[in-house]
């Protein structure tokens, strides 16, 4: 493989930057993180270009991604109990909710707050597959395995988040049966008590 020269580097930049920003950003939430996260992604296949597939450069870009993701985990796992071994105030600091950030429509909140149970590497690969539209072996390039490992953990991650999604749905069908239980109570509670009065 022939090392890829600044002109090919700088067209891999300009041809993929925007995808990998939306594949962070996807991850993290953060707009303002995600561009830092991004230029990392590029910085590390700068210095690994010597690794990088001429043919399927954006997967390949993917999975450095995701590896630049998980060093961040890390990194900020350590520093939360770094800080909380000091009893930092930090540590007790919290952004503002989902939720509060953008508005989704309810099935597509059950289906987030399922795929949220699921493994990171069953998130992974539904994540690939479904927001960044790689099939084949585009994802296995992403995901790091065989073409055929990748068929295979993308239909078990299927399976495992329809699962969580139907226990989803039965908790939240249950907790809306019970405050509409609630509330049909109370209503008769008060129409009785302003008969008695």
């Amino acid at each position: 493989m022939t090392e890829p020269t600044g002109a090919d580097l700088e067209q891999l930049y300009t041809e993929h930057y925007r995808a990998i920003l939306r594949y962070v950003v996807r991850r993290i939430g953060d707009a303002d993180e995600a561009h830092d996260v991004t230029a990392d992604v590029f910085l590390t296949a700068l210095r690994r270009r010597t690794d990088l597939p001429q043919d399927r450069a954006l997967p390949w870009l993917y999975r450095v991604a995701a590896n630049v993701l998980a060093d961040r985990r890390r990194s900020r796992q350590r520093s939360t109990a770094a800080y909380q071994r000091a009893g930092n105030d930090l540590v007790t600091r919290t952004g503002p909710a989902a939720d509060e950030r953008l508005e989704w429509s309810d099935q597509l909140a059950g289906t987030l707050a399922a795929l949220r149970t699921l493994s990171a590497a069953d998130q992974e690969a539904l994540m690939l597959a479904g927001w960044e539209e790689l099939r084949g072996a585009d994802l296995a390039t992403a995901l790091g395995c065989s073409r055929a490992a990748a068929a295979v953990r993308l239909h078990r991650a299927r399976a495992r988040l329809k699962t969580a999604q139907a226990q989803y749905d039965d908790r939240a069908r249950s907790t809306q049966g019970r405050s509409v239980g609630s509330t049909v109570v109370r209503t008769a509670e008060s129409k009785t008590q302003g008969e008695r009065s």
